[in-house]
């Protein structure tokens, strides 16, 4: 890609890796790490005209539930929420992805309602998304996540 001058790297993280979402806390501090890596390599490209896009999917229905863990890090959550709770289609999320790739756009935001403006609100209001949204969010996410219920 360098000696082309061309090209586009993709990295996949979350929404979650623009703000922090209780019982989640791990896998925030992974994908906050996905976006500092890519938004640092995207500067270390430019020059060479590759192009870096991080994309960041909300709620998506998939098996990631079977294989999450509880509090006891021994046991799985082994629970499929596949069907249940506001979540994108995979086939959605990956036509809008393609859209932001062939636009070469650097970050994108792909999700259903509510996530999508939450996202915002925490990006452009963050303390009225920790003090109003978050607060209140976070003992009911904490208690269906207790209680092995649907988080979404």
């Amino acid at each position: 890609m360098i000696a082309n001058k061309t090209g586009t790297v993709v990295g996949v993280s979350s929404l979650t890796g623009k703000m922090g979402t209780p019982c989640s806390t791990a896998y925030a501090a992974s994908k906050h790490a996905v976006m500092g890596f890519f938004s640092s390599l995207r500067m270390e490209l430019y020059s060479y005209g590759i192009n870096v896009c991080t994309v960041c999917p909300g709620p998506v229905r998939s098996n990631i539930s079977l294989h999450s863990f509880t509090e006891d890090v021994t046991k799985e959550y082994n629970q499929d929420v596949q069907d249940k709770g506001k979540k994108q289609k995979a086939d959605r999320f990956a036509y809008l992805m393609s859209v932001a790739l062939a636009g070469r756009i650097p970050e994108s935001w792909i999700s259903i309602q509510p996530y999508l403006l939450l996202t915002y609100i925490a990006q452009y209001l963050p303390s009225v998304y920790q003090s109003a949204l978050a607060s209140r969010a976070a003992k009911g996410r904490i208690r269906k996540f207790k209680n092995k219920e649907c988080l979404y």
